[in-house]
């Protein structure tokens, strides 16, 4: 690829990526990278395509689920179109044609992408694989319909696979080299099969409310409060890659690289969240730990605990029921910080002596 592209690429993955830590678990930067790299292989079957404008195109697709899921991605269009950092790049025609990109990547049957763009991008974004699809649709289920009992979802997860997957559904596909039809096909021939379906729906729902035994203080749909300076960006994004393994939902304010920054433009943000209840509990990191748990705790609904071994991390859950977890990312290694979060999220408050003193806490 040229330079263009390349640094394009790099503001990519600096400025817009991560970004996408901040949403839900199905639509996290694992699924913008996704998207993009399918979007660049699709592209391999059309030579006249630009590959940078399909890259931004893909990038931004998803990018209004930071203002309002329904309307997305008419809102990722606006975003596009507002981004004046593009105009070091690309054309205003160009962008227009970026901004419709990713606006039609919600094309399905009662309209068509504007574009080869479009289309491209629409396609990339089907991901039609069937585990990932029931998972995230129990995902969605566990955040915006959190009173919902085992059944009731299934009941939900079974209407919006008639409504999007089955034959008749509203989903389309827009690229004949795409692997997306034959996995539709295998897709749509176990919704046929109640048994079939119904054990995958029931094995992927035990996972992710089992969540490897750490069920003690997460919440169903409840996403994990993140958030770092600088000099714990490292520690958070290990953080990250195991609640991503253990199917555990988070939600990341920044900061989002290594650039020096002041820990508490992070960590008021994240305290505001577990404090309003949006998210619980939370994880906190900064160099001595120290600057952002103090900050954490100007908070009155806050309990941020200081922690740099396990059994502190114990201590501070069953004493004093800490609703979040900070810790000194230069003083401690990954592994050493995974196992406090192992025990922090598994570790109940034992109330009773305990219950009064924390109630004497906030001023």
């Amino acid at each position: 690829m040229n330079d263009k592209y390349n640094d394009i690429a790099a503001f990519l993955e600096k400025e817009i990526v991560p970004r996408y830590d901040a949403f839900d678990a199905g639509h996290r930067r694992d699924h913008a990278h996704y998207v993009m790299n399918e979007s660049q292989r699709l592209a391999q079957h059309y030579p006249t395509v630009d590959r940078a404008l399909l890259l931004v195109a893909a990038a931004y697709h998803d990018l209004g689920l930071e203002i309002d899921r329904k309307t997305h991605h008419i809102e990722s269009a606006r975003i596009v179109r507002e981004d004046e950092r593009l105009l070091q790049w690309f054309t205003a025609n160009e962008i227009e044609t970026i901004a419709q990109a990713a606006e039609d990547h919600r094309a399905s049957s009662d309209h068509e992408p504007r574009s080869i763009y479009g289309r491209i991008v629409a396609e990339a974004d089907r991901q039609i694989d069937g585990d990932t699809i029931v998972r995230r649709t129990i995902q969605f289920s566990f955040k915006h319909y959190p009173g919902m009992d085992r059944e009731e979802n299934y009941q939900r997860f079974m209407e919006h696979m008639a409504e999007k997957y089955a034959e008749g559904g509203y989903l389309k596909l827009w690229i004949p080299e795409s692997e997306n039809a034959r996995r539709l096909a295998d897709f749509r021939a176990i919704l046929k099969n109640p048994k079939a379906i119904r054990e995958i729906f029931d094995k992927i729902f035990d996972k992710l409310t089992t969540q490897n035994d750490m069920t003690t203080i997460l919440k169903p749909g409840i996403p994990v409060a993140l958030c770092s300076d600088h000099a714990g960006y490292a520690t958070k994004q290990a953080v990250i890659n195991y609640l991503k393994e253990n199917n555990i939902e988070f939600k990341d304010f920044g900061t989002y690289n290594e650039d020096s920054c002041d820990y508490p433009d992070y960590a008021h943000p994240c305290a505001l969240a577990v404090e309003s209840g949006e998210c619980y509990p939370g994880i906190a990191v900064c160099g001595s730990g120290e600057g952002i748990n103090i900050t954490l705790n100007k908070h009155q609904g806050i309990r941020s605990a200081l922690c740099w071994q396990p059994e502190l991390a114990r201590l501070a859950r069953q004493h004093n029921d800490a609703n979040v977890l900070s810790m000194p990312g230069r003083f401690v290694t990954n592994e050493e910080a995974i196992e406090m979060v192992k025990t922090f999220l598994s570790t109940p408050f034992e109330g009773g002596r305990h219950q009064k003193r924390v109630d004497k806490i906030p001023v």
